[in-house]
């Protein structure tokens, strides 16, 4: 008896997960969760109160694995680019629906969620800097540069994972935005300097 309640509850939840997926949390109902969960209505409420509780068990875990996983993983002491970089698109590959849950969300709950993985990438990324590339990092003036390519990185990331590609393609896609954003970083700044960079004149301009 006990392996068919649980049994029942993996179904709730993976239609909840399509569901969710496919609508957000709004716009997400606990009739069609039933419905193809193939049980009553009734019964969903003898294993999550409400469409919250049960939004909460699809999402609960995943960002749980999420902290674990960045502190274990995103670690770049000893390791190079691309064996850090295989170990986040297997993560994000493994994920992609609760990522994509999460997003379509529009709650609270996204909010903190992407406030949460900008900050610790964030200080993951500041961290490597001042490790493997010092002579980079004191270049950097902006108190905010590593916010800012923190939340680029996640919005590129969130646009691949939402447009509907196979797996395959996705984790292609993420290989290719890993390297754009993280590779060969010191020759990227071996030319940098402090003097102003000279735009373009436009039309404007040549006018006066």
């Amino acid at each position: 008896m006990q392996y068919l309640k649980k049994e029942v509850r993996e179904r709730i939840l993976a239609a909840a997960v399509e569901e969710f997926k496919q609508y957000g949390y709004a716009d997400a109902s606990i009739r069609n969760i039933a419905d193809n969960a193939e049980i009553s209505l009734g019964n969903i409420y003898r294993y999550f109160t409400n469409k919250e509780s049960l939004y909460f068990a699809v999402i609960n875990p995943f960002i749980d694995s999420v902290k674990q996983t960045i502190e274990k993983e995103f670690v770049f002491k000893g390791r190079t680019m691309k064996e850090v970089s295989e170990s986040l698109v297997s993560f994000l590959m493994q994920y992609s629906d609760e990522i994509l849950i999460i997003r379509k969300g529009k709650t609270v709950h996204y909010d903190a969620f992407i406030k949460y993985i900008v900050e610790v990438i964030s200080g993951k990324i500041r961290k490597m800097m001042k490790e493997a590339f010092p002579e980079i990092d004191n270049k950097i003036s902006n108190p905010d540069f590593y916010d800012a390519i923190a939340e680029s990185f996640l919005t590129a990331l969130f646009k691949i994972l939402n447009n509907g590609q196979t797996a395959e393609m996705q984790a292609r896609y993420s290989r290719e935005l890993i390297t754009f954003f993280f590779g060969q970083m010191k020759m990227r700044y071996d030319h940098f300097t402090d003097e102003e960079v000279a735009l373009p004149a436009t039309d404007e301009d040549k006018a006066e």
